[in-house]
């Protein structure tokens, strides 16, 4: 049996503290920070929009309520 080479990536500091201000960036302000090019600070923003749809949808944020006449 032959085993498989499996790439694997390793975050820094550096790597996880800019995915998590993409994530927060997105969640609290909802605007991508223009200065950031950091490769996981955008991976984190991608997510945290992501993240964010999906609980409006959830939540039933996209119904549209009509009150009766």
């Amino acid at each position: 049996m032959m085993s498989e080479l499996v790439k694997v990536d390793i975050l820094t500091r550096k790597d996880l503290s800019a995915f998590k201000d993409g994530v927060a960036d997105a969640i609290v302000y909802g605007t991508r920070n223009d200065k950031e090019t950091h490769h996981y600070y955008n991976q984190g923003f991608d997510f945290g929009i992501y993240i964010f749809a999906q609980h409006l949808a959830n939540n039933n944020f996209f119904k549209i309520k009509r009150e009766k006449k």
